[in-house]
This record gives structure tokens, sequence and C-alpha cells, in this order.
């Protein structure tokens, strides 16, 4: 289950390393970013479609907004190559981290508690 988010962090890094100095569309680019973490997920653990209820819409919106943040603070701070890289890095992790515990039972759960 980890190697998904893993990829998926190691994608949002890159990107915002990529991102740098450049005009950012951090709403579609973040949208791309979460379809293929939807994507890597279904496919890397063979769970098949994804069943998408209320929670699980929660969760992934969570997520997309944690990109969207991520790639205009990119946009906004992008001043030189250690602040990027910085960004970056603190990002990845902070999306692998986020990732790991909203998927998790307890994050399940109180994710599920806001929308009930």
């Amino acid at each position: 289950m980890n190697g998904a988010f893993m990829l998926t962090a190691f994608v949002l890094g890159f990107w915002c390393i990529w991102s740098a100095n450049r005009d950012v569309n951090s709403i579609m680019e973040s949208f791309g970013i979460t379809i293929v973490a939807i994507v890597a997920k279904s496919l890397m653990e063979w769970s098949g479609p994804p069943h998408f209820d209320a929670t699980m819409l929660a969760v992934w919106g969570i997520l997309f907004v944690y990109s969207v943040i991520t790639l205009e603070l990119i946009d906004r701070f992008s001043n030189n190559m250690s602040l990027n890289l910085t960004i970056a890095i603190g990002s990845a992790v902070g999306w692998f981290f986020l990732a790991q515990w909203l998927f998790s039972a307890e994050g399940m759960a109180k994710v599920g508690s806001w929308v009930a």
C-alpha cells in the first residue's frame, strides 16, 4: 500500500522542482497528479477499479487540495533552487504521510465522521 503513496509523493516532489520559475496552473496540474495517484494505487494494489463513496471522495479531495497548496507555494516562492528543493521535499514527505494516515483505519474513521 505504501508503494503507490511513495510513487505519487515522488511525482509531486519532481513536479515541484520542474515547476520552478514557470507559470503553474495549480488546479489542473494537481488534478492530473490526483488522477495519477488514483490509477497508481488501484494498479499497484491489484484492487480493481476504485470504489468512490463519500469518504473516499473526501480523502482524494483532501489530497487534491494539498497538491494545489503545494503547487501554489512553488508558484509564489520559487526564488532560488534551495527554496524550491526545500518546498519539494517537504511537500513530498507531507503528501506521503498525509496519504498514509488518510488511508489508515483511524484516518478513514475521522474523514468518515466529517462526511456523515
